[in-house]
């Protein structure tokens, strides 16, 4: 086992909370009774239906095709009827009998890389992390880079989450799969799984696996969030800063979750689609915290309710981490393929501060793992200055929160944040919009007049060749009447 190369800058030591469920094993809740499937579950645009109301479907089916880059398909996790189809979700009711579906036993390393992405894309996965970017598009940078060392990403660093804890320690067999696999596409040949010290016995059970992989080396990361961010974890492990505006794939570098390697391994090995996923139930508003195996789609009422109901009404609730997830408010919402948690918080869970004038302590600064001045940027975005916050490194700020976190002042530095560049990114699509307008255009001006020039042509050419005619007709008048 190693040690991380370098500790990297910033970063917090927020309070875990994984005590509530570090040492729940993962167990598989029953059946619901219904499953409602976003239809964008991923980067791109949303998938397109390929079933319609009144179908009955098997599990692993296909009921809705991938839209175009960074977009893919979706599978009913379980047998069922179509009930509705809106413009976001696929409603299914689940059918009281369950067929088994066998698997298909398939001898992957058999593949070439190019079949096996394809598969990966089939199957619908995507980064189980929480960005949900589609893997089989990350893969493919490996067709234009050269990828010489595979990051798997077992860090964990959110708050309160511990099912990739619990994945490493119940499921390490099937990583090692994926990762094989994930080498052999991308010709790899080496391979740091990162994992946080707080974490001993998946960090003790993943070296154990790997004693007999001479190209896989298992690290211990400090605990520090956001350890899991792709950049922090390769300067942690590979010693190297990926440059802003680059990707890791430009150095030589691909990043995976551990849930995503198994996924990629059920995929290749046995022929199933994502159609579920682990996720942690915790906070202290949950009578029964724990890991669960659930079917993509499900919602958060049917988990509530199998995980012993509400202890008492949560003041708020979270898919994902408390750091970087997002706040529900619709008990009827469904898991997604990159639901990773689920909290259930009380008041005395959450911060009770109001916000207050920037007291210019600095402590945001040195907690910032991109090296950014937070209270600069908050500072220009407040005063519409959103240039300027882009030259200042907007763009490359991880909406981590860790400044907001240590802010004595309460300032909602990450809210400033995330507004800003969403803003910027509405900014660059009308310019995008106004560019192909422009251009449409130009293009249409240039077709008019390059139509208009033949019809002028076509024109101009008929009168002379009609005049030819004419003073034929009368040439042979002439000629008639003088041999008359």
């Amino acid at each position: 086992m190693l040690k991380a190369q370098i500790r990297p800058q910033g970063g917090i030591h927020p309070d875990s909370h994984k005590q509530l469920t570090a040492q729940q094993h993962i167990r598989t809740l029953e059946r619901p009774r219904r499953l409602i499937l976003a239809l964008k579950q991923h980067a791109g645009a949303p998938a397109l239906p390929v079933v319609k109301v009144g179908d009955e479907v098997n599990a692993e089916q296909l009921l809705a095709r991938g839209n175009g880059r960074f977009s893919v398909p979706i599978h009913a996790p379980l047998a069922g009827t179509i009930t509705a189809i809106d413009g976001s979700h696929i409603h299914l009711k689940v059918s009281e009998e369950q067929a088994q579906v066998a698997p298909l036993h398939r001898d992957a390393s058999l593949l070439d890389p190019m079949a096996m992405m394809d598969l990966i894309e089939a199957a619908g996965i995507v980064g189980m992390g929480g960005a949900m970017f589609p893997t089989a598009d990350k893969l493919r940078l490996a067709l234009k880079h050269p990828i010489d060392t595979l990051i798997i990403n077992g860090s964990e660093c959110e708050p309160y989450l511990t099912c990739d804890d619990r994945l490493m320690q119940e499921q390490g067999e099937q990583i090692l799969g994926g990762i094989r696999y994930l080498m052999h596409i991308t010709g790899a040949t080496a391979v740091f799984i990162g994992i946080e010290e707080n974490k001993p016995e998946a960090l003790g059970h993943m070296d154990a696996l790997c004693a007999d992989e001479p190209a896989m080396e298992v690290v211990a990361l400090p605990a520090l969030y956001p350890m899991g961010s792709e950049k922090q974890l390769i300067q942690a492990l590979c010693g190297r800063e990926v440059p802003s505006g680059k990707l890791s794939a430009e150095m030589g570098i691909l990043v995976n979750n551990v849930a995503t390697c198994i996924a990629v391994f059920n995929a290749l090995r046995f022929g199933r689609p994502l159609t579920h996923r682990v996720l942690t139930v915790t906070g202290e508003a949950i009578e029964q915290p724990g890991n669960v195996l659930v079917p993509i789609g499900m919602p958060l009422s049917e988990i509530i309710n199998q995980c012993g109901g509400l202890k008492s009404t949560p003041a708020r609730m979270v898919f994902g981490g408390p750091m970087m997830g997002r706040a529900v408010e619709d008990l009827h919402a469904p898991v997604t393929k990159g639901t990773s948690g689920i909290l259930l918080l009380t008041e005395s869970e959450l911060p009770r501060r109001h916000a207050s004038a920037c007291v210019r302590c600095g402590r945001c600064v040195a907690a910032c793992p991109m090296h950014l001045t937070p209270l600069q940027l908050a500072a220009d975005i407040r005063n519409d200055k959103l240039d300027k916050a882009s030259e200042c490194g907007l763009s490359d700020c991880l909406l981590c929160g860790s400044c907001a976190y240590v802010c004595p002042a309460a300032i909602p530095l990450t809210d400033y944040f995330d507004w800003g560049k969403q803003q910027l990114n509405r900014e660059r699509l009308a310019k995008q919009k106004a560019e192909a307008t422009r251009a449409a255009g130009e293009a249409r001006r240039a077709r008019l007049a390059q139509e208009a020039a033949e019809r002028a042509a076509a024109k101009a050419a008929k009168p002379a060749r009609g005049e030819g005619r004419g003073e034929g007709r009368r040439t042979s008048r002439r000629s008639t009447q003088e041999a008359s």
